[in-house]
């Protein structure tokens, strides 16, 4: 009675694990892990452009753009991380969709890094603020944040490195230190 009660258990947890996975046939498709995997590395990659995109929003509103005309603008010379979304937001506006709802696009397409961007230039669109200020404040905690991600991921590095080095250093001392000695000994023995 026990054993089938611990079966039931293991199938129970087994099951739950295996629940984000799509299953075709016999084979278990990697599909949520792998989608999840590619929105985070998407999220990582627009927050390290972010900052580049906000100073061409300062640059195209003290040229004296609106915020709506600038999204023209600037969007061709935005890293390709950044294109598609600020492309459907202007595809949007073309279309007769007001700014602000086109603008809701920006965090749900490239993450919540986004909608302090996305906010401001909803609030400079409907109430006329200043929009040139806000967004150099942006752009330097954008920079902030991109140096620090930065640092963390150089204080990454060794232990990720450690593995290759491990793995490739310690054999090639064997083979250039240790082989040649042992040949030297094994040869004096056998004379």
């Amino acid at each position: 009675m026990i054993p089938a009660a611990i079966a039931v258990v293991a199938i129970a947890v087994v099951a739950i694990r295996l629940r984000p996975y799509a299953t075709r046939g016999n084979v278990v498709l990697l599909v949520a892990p792998v989608e999840r995997t590619r929105q985070r590395t998407l999220t990582r990659r627009a927050q390290r452009a972010l900052p580049d995109a906000i100073d061409l929003f300062v640059l195209a509103v003290r040229a004296g753009h609106l915020p709506a005309a600038a999204v023209d603008i600037v969007q061709p010379h935005l890293a390709p991380v950044l294109q598609p979304a600020f492309a459907e937001v202007a595809a949007a506006v073309r279309n007769g969709a007001r700014f602000a709802d086109a603008l809701a696009v920006l965090p749900k397409r490239l993450g919540p890094q986004a909608a302090p961007l996305a906010d401001s230039l909803i609030a400079a669109d409907r109430y006329g603020l200043p929009l040139a200020p806000v967004l150099d404040r942006l752009a330097d905690e954008a920079r902030q944040h991109r140096r620090r991600l930065a640092d963390a991921s150089a204080r990454q590095l060794p232990v990720r490195l450690s593995l290759p080095l491990v793995l490739c250093t310690l054999p090639s001392f064997v083979l250039l230190a240790v082989v040649p000695l042992l040949l030297a000994a094994f040869s004096s023995l056998s004379r």
